[in-house]
């Protein structure tokens, strides 16, 4: 085989062989969101920011996101754990937190949330009672839900930390920090 045919032969085997790749990473892309749906979690679009803030910043291949409530159908999910909210009330709000965290992050992401490598930290602020003591409880709404989505490296380093007053009322808020490709 004469020299350029070789590597003639050689520049369209690679050519070949990363289309194939390509195809195969095509097929296998979405995992999140094949995840997500498996959850039964639908993520909306990111919300725009109601004060002078940013939904979420990327720095480097970290993205942080801003404090997200928690909203259900009629708005946003008020009341104080400890008074007029059970824990298990809570931890629903605190999920909602985490998913409206999954629309900022998959807006910083440009729509791809399989460019998220871990989740680095969560912090958990939850409207409590002076005598309720299941922040951290109250918190793994969010927590769990990242596991769920993305096994260990879903799991971060956190705080659950509660107050006495958070705006609008709301149960919960709900920070974090991602690491992105």
């Amino acid at each position: 085989m004469e020299r350029r045919s070789f590597f003639a032969a050689a520049g369209l085997s690679a050519l070949a062989a990363t289309a194939l790749t390509s195809k195969a990473s095509a097929q296998m892309g979405g995992t999140v969101d094949a995840k997500l749906a498996e959850l039964g979690v639908e993520v909306k679009a990111a919300e725009a920011p109601v004060a002078a803030y940013v939904g979420w910043r990327k720095v480097g291949n970290m993205v942080y996101i801003a404090g997200q409530i928690p909203v259900d159908e009629n708005g946003p999910i008020v009341g104080k754990l400890g008074g007029n909210m059970t824990t298990e009330q809570g931890y629903v709000a605190a999920r909602s937190c985490g998913v409206n965290i999954l629309g900022q992050l998959k807006a910083a992401c440009g729509g791809n949330l399989d460019l998220v490598k871990q989740c680095v930290q969560i912090q958990g602020l939850v409207n409590s009672t002076d005598d309720f003591t299941e922040q951290h409880l109250v918190v793994n709404g969010t927590s769990e839900l990242f596991r769920d989505i993305w096994g260990d490296p879903g799991l971060a380093a956190r705080a659950a930390v509660g107050t006495n007053s958070l705006p609008l009322g709301i149960a919960c808020e709900v920070l974090a920090v991602f690491e992105v490709a």
